[in-house]
């Protein structure tokens, strides 16, 4: 048994001990693929006490040479890879500054790598207690190939199971390297990743952006299209693709799923200067990002183009498609255009139109012909000669389409029923007794609710989502309208809780609300909790946390601005509940800070909800339109199916089956 020491300081290595379990998971996976593995597997077992006991990282691949291990770790930041760029088999190197294997104490206190090289096994053991001191133990002989790392002492419950939905981030990670090497595979906690089969496209673009200076500066773009539902980023990507950096692709491209990577050579400049964490200050770096916006809108632009004349064509076929032959004037052509992109729209934003029966596709378009062509004026005869609508109602529709248009009227009677069938779904999350054991948190409810924030009123909207309350005090500045000049210097200092601990809030909303000088701004900040933890004092407690830690920082304070902070969850317990109902207070004010004009409240989810029926009870009504089960679930699947546990997936597909024998709900 050897011992030996890493030599950097003891404070760089615990930085990358930080990293984000995604970050840490595909540093590990890069190092197998690095080391020319076909098949890499992560494995995730319970423990006794925590649900993650252990992590372990295994391969096919070289493993690490015995004579070579001391020096593989002993240099941090002088890596083997720095020596080459291409692996034996011809793969491009990933992660030339060694430091990837340190991020694996991100997910647990005790690291082993088990290494089966050139007939020999041997283990390499580190502690983050002693994040400096590895052991290495005697060479035994070994008839297989290949490293394992297993990950111990894990004191935290990562969300990173296959059921957290954690593949699909993975999967971004890996997509191209997946889609392009047959010989190449990941099995990620019992799942093998589809990223071939899954990706309808792959499309790539030279990328060159030019400095004052006259100096170009080129990256390659590789946009893949997907056959499913992925949430659309753009990855920045050293040479090999190894992606070190993502952020939203900024650009509308309607119906369509994809992953941007965009990879340079300057991307590992900035790297090798240690300056990739300011990717987003670096001109050079933004003008390739700025480049690539602009390739990714023309490419999806002549995207759109091709799908909606395919999708024209499929209605010509099928006979609904309300024009005939060609266009015999500019004036046609320009009616048919209108026309086309309403009926498109229409047909993106309405899966109940695709599904419809081919009568009402025809009445639906025939509508929009006429309102494009001659306007409103001609409908009451449109209308008695389809549906035989009576002389009043005629009139009636006839006078709405001159003070609206059609597109219009459907969105908005879409948009409540949407939100009345979400709010059934949210009764059957958090109040179904075998749903409500599933639904996490974080997860789960939180992104169902962030994306459906009218719950708490339609004059708010979302802000921060998952942020720190040092997030919160910039979004608050900002709502003022105060850009970074004008804030206090201290600005960037941590604001924390009143123990001195960093603080995340899940939501925050902000209103502003109607003055004589318009400054005035409201804040609602909202504690999410999963059915089964209840309010109790301690939540109670968390929350005043929060808003104490806002109304001692005096960065915060503004005359005109208020805050609320509400907890919510299914149930109150009876302590809570006595300080929720305080005399001459509003029930569920549990705390209320005058100088800062901050309140702090508890509720439970049945209120909300019902606060929520309430406002869209007119509506409903005149709709007569009632959310059954069935319905309310398929809204939620077509939001995010990844959002949905186990059983409530199970109760979609049994609901959606049951419908299909029976034939479509009457609406």
């Amino acid at each position: 048994m050897e011992t030996f020491e890493v030599g950097v300081e003891s404070d760089h290595i615990e930085r990358l001990a930080k990293a984000k379990p995604v970050n840490a998971l595909s540093e590990l996976i890069w190092n197998s693929y690095d080391a020319d593995a076909t098949t890499v597997r992560v494995d995730i077992e319970e423990g006794d006490v925590v649900q993650l006991g252990l992590i372990r990282i295994s391969d096919n691949g070289n493993g690490i040479p015995r004579d070579q291990a001391q020096e593989y770790f002993e240099s941090l930041g002088g890596s083997w890879k720095q020596k080459t760029r291409r692996t034996e088999q011809g793969r491009a190197i990933h992660g030339l500054k060694g430091q990837g294997r340190m991020k694996a104490f991100a997910l647990g206190k005790s690291v082993v790598w088990y290494s089966d090289n050139n007939g020999q096994r041997f283990t390499i053991s580190g502690s983050l207690s002693d994040i400096k001191t590895f052991q290495i133990s005697d060479p035994v002989a070994a008839q297989s190939r290949g490293c394992v790392v297993e990950i111990t002492e894990i004191e935290k419950d990562w969300e990173i199971r296959a059921s957290h939905g954690f593949t699909a981030q993975i999967r971004d990670m890996f997509a191209l390297q997946l889609y392009e090497d047959p010989n190449f595979s990941i099995i990620y906690d019992g799942e093998e990743i589809d990223a071939a089969d899954a990706i309808s496209a792959v499309t790539p673009v030279d990328i060159v952006t030019t400095t004052a200076e006259k100096v170009e500066y080129k990256a390659k773009l590789e946009i893949v299209e997907w056959r499913k539902s992925v949430d659309r980023k753009m990855m920045l990507c050293l040479p090999g693709r190894f992606s070190f950096f993502e952020m939203a692709p900024g650009i509308k491209a309607r119906g369509f799923s994809f992953t941007a990577y965009l990879t340079s050579d300057y991307f590992q400049t900035l790297a090798d200067e240690n300056r990739e964490g300011l990717i987003e200050l670096d001109p050079i770096a933004q003008g390739l990002v700025s480049e690539a916006k602009d390739a990714m809108r023309v490419h999806f632009r002549e995207r759109e183009a091709h799908r909606s004349r395919a999708k024209i064509d499929e209605w010509q076929e099928a006979g609904v498609y309300p024009y005939r032959g060609t266009a015999e004037d500019p004036i046609e052509r320009n009616e048919r255009q209108v026309f086309d992109v309403v009926a498109l729209n229409l047909a993106d934003y309405s899966s109940e139109f695709e599904n419809s029966p081919k009568k009402t596709q025809q009445l639906i378009f025939q509508l929009i012909k006429a309102a494009v062509e001659t306007g409103p004026n001609t409908l009451p005869g449109l209308l008695a000669e389809v549906i035989n609508l009576p002389p009043e109602r005629q009139e009636e529709m006839a006078g709405l389409l001159q003070k609206t248009s059609l597109t219009g009227i459907i969105e908005a009677a879409k948009e409540v029923t949407n939100r009345l069938e979400f709010i059934k779904a949210l009764q059957v999350l958090v109040f179904d007794p075998s749903s409500k054991r599933q639904l996490l948190e974080r997860t789960q409810l939180h992104r169902i609710i962030a994306q459906e924030t009218w719950v708490f009123g339609e004059e708010f909207n979302l802000v921060n989502d998952d942020e720190d309350l040092t997030s919160v005090l910039r979004s608050h500045l900002s709502v003022l309208g105060k850009d970074r000049s004008e804030l206090a210097p201290d600005v960037d200092e941590k604001v924390l809780d009143a123990d001195g601990k960093n603080a995340i809030v899940d939501l925050m909303l902000s209103q502003r609300v109607p003055t004589a000088t318009d400054a005035k701004r409201k804040h609602l900040v909202i504690e999410l909790k999963r059915p089964s933890q209840p309010i109790n004092d301690d939540v109670i407690n968390q929350t005043k946390k929060y808003a104490r830690a806002v109304a001692a920082d005096p960065r915060f304070k503004d005359t005109g601005t208020e805050w609320d902070f509400v907890a919510i969850s299914n149930n109150i317990t009876p302590d809570a509940e006595i300080e929720s109902t305080q005399r001459d207070r509003p029930v569920g004010l549990v705390a209320e800070y005058d100088e800062l004009k901050a309140r702090v409240w508890v509720k439970t989810w049945g209120q909300v909800i019902q606060e929520a029926e309430g406002r869209l009870t007119f509506y409903r009504r005149k709709l007569g339109y009632q959310a059954n089960e069935a319905q309310a679930l398929e809204y939620l699947r077509t939001m995010n199916p990844d959002l949905l546990s186990d059983e409530v997936r199970r109760r979609v597909d049994e609901l959606s089956t049951a419908e299909s024998n029976k034939g479509s709900p009457e609406r």
